[in-house]
Protein backbone atom coordinates (compact mmCIF):
# COMPACT_ATOMS: atom_id res chain seq x y z
CA UNK A 1 0.00 0.00 0.00
CA UNK A 2 1.37 3.40 -1.02
CA UNK A 3 -0.51 6.71 -1.05
CA UNK A 4 0.92 10.14 -1.73
CA UNK A 5 -1.09 13.18 -0.66
CA UNK A 6 -0.40 16.70 -1.92
CA UNK A 7 -1.86 18.66 0.94
CA UNK A 8 -1.47 22.11 2.48
CA UNK A 9 1.41 23.04 0.20
CA UNK A 10 3.37 19.93 1.13
CA UNK A 11 3.50 16.23 0.50
CA UNK A 12 2.63 13.28 2.76
CA UNK A 13 3.48 9.65 1.99
CA UNK A 14 1.67 6.73 3.61
CA UNK A 15 3.29 3.34 2.90
CA UNK A 16 3.76 -0.12 4.43
CA UNK A 17 7.38 -0.98 5.16
CA UNK A 18 8.23 -4.16 3.21
CA UNK A 19 9.07 -7.17 5.37
CA UNK A 20 8.10 -5.50 8.66
CA UNK A 21 6.57 -8.78 9.92
CA UNK A 22 10.10 -10.25 9.98
CA UNK A 23 11.56 -7.74 12.48
CA UNK A 24 8.72 -5.71 14.06
CA UNK A 25 8.17 -8.16 16.97
CA UNK A 26 11.90 -7.93 17.71
CA UNK A 27 11.79 -4.11 17.65
CA UNK A 28 8.85 -4.11 20.08
CA UNK A 29 10.78 -6.50 22.33
CA UNK A 30 13.88 -4.27 22.17
CA UNK A 31 11.78 -1.23 23.08
CA UNK A 32 10.08 -2.97 26.00
CA UNK A 33 13.27 -4.52 27.39
CA UNK A 34 15.07 -1.14 27.29
CA UNK A 35 12.59 0.82 29.40
CA UNK A 36 15.16 1.35 32.17
CA UNK A 37 17.44 3.06 29.59
CA UNK A 38 14.85 5.57 28.33
CA UNK A 39 15.51 9.31 28.53
CA UNK A 40 12.32 11.38 28.41
CA UNK A 41 12.31 14.95 27.16
CA UNK A 42 9.21 16.80 28.33
CA UNK A 43 5.67 16.40 29.61
CA UNK A 44 2.57 17.70 27.84
CA UNK A 45 -0.81 17.23 29.53
CA UNK A 46 0.86 14.87 32.01
CA UNK A 47 2.30 12.58 29.32
CA UNK A 48 5.97 12.14 28.53
CA UNK A 49 6.07 13.29 24.92
CA UNK A 50 9.30 11.74 23.59
CA UNK A 51 11.11 8.61 24.78
CA UNK A 52 14.74 8.41 23.62
CA UNK A 53 16.90 5.30 23.45
CA UNK A 54 20.38 4.74 22.06
CA UNK A 55 20.31 2.87 18.75
CA UNK A 56 22.32 0.08 20.40
CA UNK A 57 19.24 -0.66 22.55
CA UNK A 58 16.85 -0.76 19.57
CA UNK A 59 18.92 -1.78 16.52
CA UNK A 60 15.81 -2.86 14.58
CA UNK A 61 14.78 0.82 14.51
CA UNK A 62 17.29 1.17 11.69
CA UNK A 63 14.98 -0.79 9.37
CA UNK A 64 12.08 1.67 8.98
CA UNK A 65 14.38 4.71 9.12
CA UNK A 66 16.60 3.36 6.32
CA UNK A 67 13.52 2.51 4.27
CA UNK A 68 12.23 6.07 4.83
CA UNK A 69 15.51 7.53 3.56
CA UNK A 70 15.34 5.40 0.43
CA UNK A 71 11.66 5.95 -0.37
CA UNK A 72 12.06 9.66 0.44
CA UNK A 73 14.60 9.95 -2.35
CA UNK A 74 12.12 8.41 -4.77
CA UNK A 75 8.94 10.23 -3.71
CA UNK A 76 10.23 13.57 -2.37
CA UNK A 77 13.24 13.80 -4.72
CA UNK A 78 15.56 14.55 -1.80
CA UNK A 79 18.83 13.13 -0.64
CA UNK A 80 18.91 12.74 3.10
CA UNK A 81 21.18 11.35 5.76
CA UNK A 82 20.25 9.34 8.84
CA UNK A 83 21.67 10.35 12.20
CA UNK A 84 21.44 7.84 15.05
CA UNK A 85 23.33 10.04 17.54
CA UNK A 86 22.87 13.68 18.56
CA UNK A 87 24.57 15.95 16.06
CA UNK A 88 26.72 18.85 17.33
CA UNK A 89 25.28 22.19 16.31
CA UNK A 90 21.68 20.98 16.00
CA UNK A 91 19.24 22.13 18.61
CA UNK A 92 18.77 18.91 20.60
CA UNK A 93 20.97 16.84 22.92
CA UNK A 94 18.95 13.75 21.93
CA UNK A 95 19.26 11.50 18.89
CA UNK A 96 16.88 12.55 16.08
CA UNK A 97 14.64 9.51 16.58
CA UNK A 98 12.33 8.79 19.49
CA UNK A 99 9.40 6.66 20.57
CA UNK A 100 5.94 7.90 21.46
CA UNK A 101 4.00 5.82 23.95
CA UNK A 102 0.36 6.88 24.35
CA UNK A 103 -2.02 5.37 26.87
CA UNK A 104 -5.80 5.39 26.32
CA UNK A 105 -7.06 8.97 26.61
CA UNK A 106 -3.74 10.58 25.62
CA UNK A 107 -3.06 12.74 22.56
CA UNK A 108 -0.28 14.86 21.06
CA UNK A 109 -0.85 18.53 20.33
CA UNK A 110 -0.22 20.32 17.08
CA UNK A 111 3.49 20.86 16.34
CA UNK A 112 6.12 20.69 13.61
CA UNK A 113 9.63 19.22 13.57
CA UNK A 114 13.21 20.43 13.56
CA UNK A 115 13.76 23.38 11.26
CA UNK A 116 16.96 21.88 9.84
CA UNK A 117 15.46 18.48 8.98
CA UNK A 118 14.83 17.41 5.39
CA UNK A 119 12.02 14.92 6.08
CA UNK A 120 10.15 13.66 9.14
CA UNK A 121 8.55 10.30 9.67
CA UNK A 122 6.41 8.14 11.92
CA UNK A 123 6.47 4.35 11.95
CA UNK A 124 3.81 2.43 13.88
CA UNK A 125 4.92 -0.46 16.10
CA UNK A 126 1.71 -1.21 17.95
CA UNK A 127 -1.75 0.33 17.65
CA UNK A 128 -5.36 -0.72 17.79
CA UNK A 129 -8.38 0.68 15.99
CA UNK A 130 -9.23 4.15 17.37
CA UNK A 131 -5.81 4.55 18.97
CA UNK A 132 -5.46 8.09 17.58
CA UNK A 133 -5.05 9.26 14.00
CA UNK A 134 -2.06 11.29 12.93
CA UNK A 135 -3.47 14.51 11.49
CA UNK A 136 -2.10 17.41 9.50
CA UNK A 137 -3.66 20.82 10.02
CA UNK A 138 -3.68 24.05 8.04
CA UNK A 139 -6.06 26.95 8.60
CA UNK A 140 -8.78 27.04 5.95
CA UNK A 141 -8.33 23.38 4.94
CA UNK A 142 -9.92 20.16 6.11
CA UNK A 143 -7.44 18.20 8.25
CA UNK A 144 -5.70 15.27 6.60
CA UNK A 145 -6.13 12.23 8.89
CA UNK A 146 -3.92 9.14 8.67
CA UNK A 147 -5.16 5.99 10.42
CA UNK A 148 -2.32 4.22 12.28
CA UNK A 149 -1.57 0.57 11.62
CA UNK A 150 1.40 -1.56 12.70
CA UNK A 151 3.99 -1.63 9.92
CA UNK A 152 2.86 1.65 8.34
CA UNK A 153 5.27 4.50 7.70
CA UNK A 154 4.18 8.11 7.22
CA UNK A 155 6.79 10.44 5.72
CA UNK A 156 6.26 14.20 5.44
CA UNK A 157 7.90 17.58 5.20
CA UNK A 158 9.02 18.69 8.69
CA UNK A 159 7.44 22.17 8.54
CA UNK A 160 3.92 20.70 8.24
CA UNK A 161 1.86 21.20 11.45
CA UNK A 162 0.63 17.84 12.73
CA UNK A 163 -0.63 16.15 15.89
CA UNK A 164 -2.16 12.91 17.11
CA UNK A 165 -5.79 12.60 18.08
CA UNK A 166 -6.87 11.05 21.38
CA UNK A 167 -6.22 7.36 21.87
CA UNK A 168 -9.77 6.02 22.28
CA UNK A 169 -8.76 2.37 22.26
CA UNK A 170 -8.13 0.15 25.29
CA UNK A 171 -4.46 -0.33 24.39
CA UNK A 172 -1.21 1.58 24.21
CA UNK A 173 -0.15 3.11 20.90
CA UNK A 174 3.59 2.87 20.25
CA UNK A 175 5.25 4.70 17.38
CA UNK A 176 8.76 5.59 16.30
CA UNK A 177 9.25 9.15 15.07
CA UNK A 178 12.38 10.53 13.42
CA UNK A 179 13.93 13.26 11.33
CA UNK A 180 16.15 12.83 8.28
CA UNK A 181 18.66 15.54 7.42
CA UNK A 182 19.88 17.09 4.15
CA UNK A 183 22.81 15.49 2.40
CA UNK A 184 25.39 16.80 2.66
CA UNK A 185 24.87 18.07 6.20
CA UNK A 186 25.08 21.88 6.30
CA UNK A 187 28.44 23.04 7.61
CA UNK A 188 26.83 26.19 9.06
CA UNK A 189 25.23 24.05 11.81
CA UNK A 190 28.60 22.89 13.17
Amino acid sequence: MKKVFSWGGGKVLEIDVPGYDDWLPELIGQFKSSQNQVTKSHRIKGRWENWYLDIENVPCARNPIRFARDVGKEIFKTSSVILFDPFPGFDSPHPPFWFNFAKPGESTGLHDHQHNAELSGVFYLSCELNSGNLYFHKEGEVDLDIIPRAGKLVLFEPWMPHGVRENRSDSYRISLAFNLFPFPLPVTNL
